[in-house]
């Protein structure tokens, strides 16, 4: 009797022990938590992991900005002939306007070079040969007409300077702002106009298209005159 019961206390104990060790010896999943509430181990290296995947995997999914492909006329001998491709005109009191202006033509979705005179005139130098110079190294000009330019008689005297230039050309690109046609000085009335004062953001893009087209079609032009050059 004495053996029996010493034997079943044994048995026992081994069922007791060994399920508890079974037990112990179970990997816990990733997403099993304490009783305080806080991941084990386990979970938060599983759980750094999958995250770090999910921002490698968004970073790899992000477009880069050098996708963005520029007009195959921007690369052209031609626009590379001229050190900017829009001169800009204006009055001191429409600079903000000016600078907006030029920096939505700059951004490099769009990749053009404009002259601003009081970012690119260089310190000490002549006013006026400093300016007639960038008319010069400039394919088109932007007359910002307002009524602050149309009194302005430094505005007035570098208009003429890019009328004698360029006149009756694709160059000249005149943006009204803040006042009507039949307000425009005489010698702009017969040019096209782009209209600034009901939607700048799209009259912004009606100059860069102007632009294009001027590099686009005189680039054309050039390339027969090369050919005929190269032939003789």
């Amino acid at each position: 009797m004495e053996e029996d019961r010493v034997s079943n206390i044994m048995g026992w104990f081994r069922q007791r022990f060994g399920k508890q060790r079974n037990d112990s010896d179970q990997v816990k999943p990733c997403s099993q938590t304490s009783s305080s509430g806080h991941s084990n181990t386990s979970g938060s290296v599983c759980s750094s992991s999958s995250s770090s995947s999910s921002v490698k995997s968004s970073i790899s999914a992000k477009p880069s900005s050098s996708d963005q492909t520029l007009p195959s006329v921007l690369s052209s001998p031609f626009r590379s002939s001229l050190r900017f491709d829009v001169f800009v005109c204006h009055n001191d009191e429409d600079s903000d306007l000016a600078q907006s202006l030029a920096s939505f033509l700059e951004a490099p979705s769009n990749g053009l070079r404009c002259y601003l005179q009081e970012r690119d005139c260089p310190a000490g130098g002549a006013v006026s040969t400093e300016l007639l110079q960038a008319v010069q190294d400039s394919h088109c000009w932007l007359l910002l007409v307002t009524p602050n330019f149309v009194k302005d008689d430094w505005c007035l005297y570098q208009m003429h300077q890019v009328l004698s230039e360029g006149p009756m050309s694709q160059r000249i690109i005149p943006a009204v702002v803040n006042m009507p046609r039949s307000q425009l000085p005489p010698e702009l009335r017969f040019l096209f106009t782009v209209d600034l004062n009901t939607n700048k953001e799209f009259g912004y893009t009606l100059v860069f298209r102007a632009v294009l087209q001027y590099l686009k079609d005189m680039s054309e032009k050039k390339k027969p005159s090369s050919a005929s050059q190269s032939d003789g």
